[in-house]
């Protein structure tokens, strides 16, 4: 499938990358892929409002990811939630790049079905489709909800033709079938902390930062 950039359409890819590893590059090249879009702009967040702050420097965050997309031409690092002091939202930070590409853009922004699950969590949660269409990556033990005010939502707006979607700005909820690496940053700490090797996890490069900082250990 060639890369589509007639309308510069752009997809957002964040989370904590605590560390960054082959499963969030993976999963970025081929959303780059299948959404056909100009890059995938991957977001570290500075302080997840739903989680536990990382254990690292979101400047350390940041090296890391840089250093791991150096070789991917599609892939982009954005530190803009990172520059803020405040909780990273992420109505927030699509209000701030929709504003950036104007109003006939398409711009994807790409969870998992476990973030689905618990978006009515988050904050203005209603208003992200009125800035962008929703992507869903399946995760293995996660299934859409079958009732409630969440799935009446999901199905309002659900929409499985890509080509449709992609001649729209915003406004959709589309579930895509891209299978997931078997990677998780919780494991590669857990490794790092037993001392057993990371380097089928994560890029070299990656790996040389974590030891010189000795980081996670």
């Amino acid at each position: 499938m060639g890369k589509f950039v007639s309308n510069m359409s752009v997809a957002l890819f964040g989370g904590t990358f605590n560390p960054v590893h082959f499963g969030h590059l993976n999963l970025a090249n081929n959303l780059a892929d299948y959404l056909q879009v100009e890059s995938v702009r991957m977001i570290p967040c500075a302080i997840p409002p739903h989680r536990e702050a990382p254990s690292v420097s979101a400047e350390q965050r940041l090296a890391m990811l840089q250093l791991a997309i150096d070789d991917q031409p599609l892939l982009v690092s954005d530190d803009f939630e990172l520059r803020k002091n405040t909780p990273s939202y992420s109505i927030e930070t699509i209000q701030q790049i929709r504003q950036q590409l104007g109003d006939q853009i398409p711009l994807f922004f790409c969870i998992g079905m476990d973030s689905l699950l618990t978006i009515d969590s988050w904050h203005q949660w209603q208003q992200l489709l009125d800035y962008c269409h929703l992507v869903i990556c399946p995760r293995p033990g996660y299934e859409l909800p079958t009732k409630g005010h969440l799935a009446k939502w999901i199905e309002q707006h659900k929409c499985d033709d890509i080509d449709k979607i992609k001649t729209l700005a915003q406004g959709r909820l589309h579930l895509c079938k891209i299978p997931l690496k078997d990677i998780s940053s919780t494991a590669i700490r857990d490794s790092i902390k037993c001392a057993q090797s990371i380097d089928h996890l994560t890029p070299k490069s990656v790996v040389n930062f974590i030891s010189q900082h000795s980081l996670y250990e």
